[in-house]
């Protein structure tokens, strides 16, 4: 009798492996699909209903991953310009900082920029262009330009723990020049528009960024 009062055993949380990868591979697909299609036929005119069928999925599950378009372009430059990248560059700059030559901390964010750059030109482009006819774009490009100063704040603390910043500089100053050097419309108008390699922008970034920021 006692048996039949005790309470069900709590239900174990589901978590296979196998749906894990399936959740990560509907998560990829729908943001190709959505790069694809934000390219070829522009941000105002892609739909979800069009994402989801050339991501071979419902509308539902987009909206279920991403919440809404404006989600989805905020992924696409999360995925390139933050996250993983940021992380594993602060794990990096750490590990430089044992070693006899602090230039080479401003290679590190050199060839971070490059990379992130390189992989979501397709999206700054489009938070450059649109953002003036498409309200949400102008939010996202302000969020954007936002999180990547937050960023830049770390960095520049982080080297200021260090020890490797000009005496004469203050933080929000380095800050400043970090995020204005490494800025988007910087690297655009090398890499793009004056046609330049990303090993000859790197190089100069690193460059620049040493003569402005590191003690002599």
């Amino acid at each position: 009798m006692d048996e039949l009062l005790q309470p069900p055993p709590a239900r174990r949380a589901y978590n296979s492996p196998a749906r894990q990868r399936q959740a990560e591979d509907t998560r990829r697909r729908i943001l190709s699909a959505a790069r694809e299609l934000f390219q070829s036929t522009g941000y105002a005119s892609t739909t979800v209903d069009m994402i989801a069928s050339a991501a071979e999925v419902s509308p539902k599950t987009v909206s279920a991953v991403f919440g809404s378009k404006r989600g989805i372009l905020t992924a696409l430059v999360d995925l390139s310009s933050f996250g993983q990248r940021f992380q594993a560059l602060r794990s990096q700059l750490q590990a430089e900082a044992q070693k006899a030559d602090p230039g080479q901390n401003m290679v590190l964010i050199a060839q971070l920029t490059c990379q992130a750059f390189q992989h979501s030109v397709s999206e700054f482009e489009l938070l450059r262009g649109a953002s003036t006819v498409v309200p949400e774009l102008a939010d996202l490009a302000r969020e954007v330009g936002a999180r990547r100063r937050q960023n830049q704040s770390q960095l520049t603390e982080h080297l200021h723990q260090l020890g490797l910043l000009r005496a004469e500089l203050t933080l929000a100053d380095a800050r400043d020049i970090l995020w204005a050097l490494t800025s988007y419309d910087v690297y655009r108008a090398f890499v793009i528009d004056c046609g330049w390699h990303c090993e000859r922008y790197e190089a100069w970034l690193a460059k620049a960024l040493a003569e402005q920021l590191l003690k002599l």
